[in-house]
């Protein structure tokens, strides 16, 4: 009886003793990759976004890319849409917008709108565009000219929260040269 307990301590002490590693699970990705970076569509700066989606652009008051407005709302930013002119004047009288997301065609147009307002203008491109108006990168191009920052549609979720937090930086860097003006 004693001969196997004997052998059995023996044996448990090599086993702890010995040189071979054991990893876990997860140290193997940290030995591969160095760690994983996850990325999180969490923003710096949670915004309220006005979507300005006219039936006229061909997206008939739904979005081209339904993964916009849900990559938005899960980064914490407070999304409305409207369809025509004046839902849109009606949503900017009403409330307090930081971005307003135009198609690219109407960008401008809404920006001399705005002239009262807060917000910020983000153009967005359909790279896919409808039948009729195929919009491509040099229409992205022209806009970034003038606007700083265009949404290109379609795109990935993580691309559109930076969009719109390029965006969001371009406001407050223009509040507090303005708050520096006065």
């Amino acid at each position: 009886m004693q001969k196997p307990l004997v052998f059995l301590a023996v044996a448990s002490a090599l086993v702890i003793q010995s040189p071979a590693p054991l990893h876990a699970c997860g140290d193997k990705l940290l030995l591969l990759g160095r760690g994983i970076r996850f990325q999180s569509r969490h923003t710096p700066h949670a915004a309220t976004v006005l979507l300005y989606l006219p039936a006229a652009t061909g997206g008939g008051g739904t979005l081209a890319d339904p993964k916009l407005e849900s990559a938005l709302r899960e980064a914490h930013h407070q999304v409305r849409a409207v369809g025509t002119r004046d839902e849109l004047t009606t949503a900017l009288r009403d409330g307090r917008y930081d971005v307003v997301l135009a198609d690219v065609a109407e960008a401008s147009e809404v920006q001399r709108t705005l002239a009262a307002a807060d917000a910020v203008v983000l153009p967005v491109v359909y790279l896919l565009g409808p039948a009729g108006r195929p919009e491509k990168k040099a229409d992205a191009a022209r806009a970034k000219k003038e606007f700083s920052a265009v949404l290109e549609i379609p795109g990935r979720p993580g691309h559109y929260c930076a969009m719109v937090d390029k965006a969001m930086e371009l406001k407050l860097k223009r509040d507090r040269s303005q708050a520096r003006g006065k």
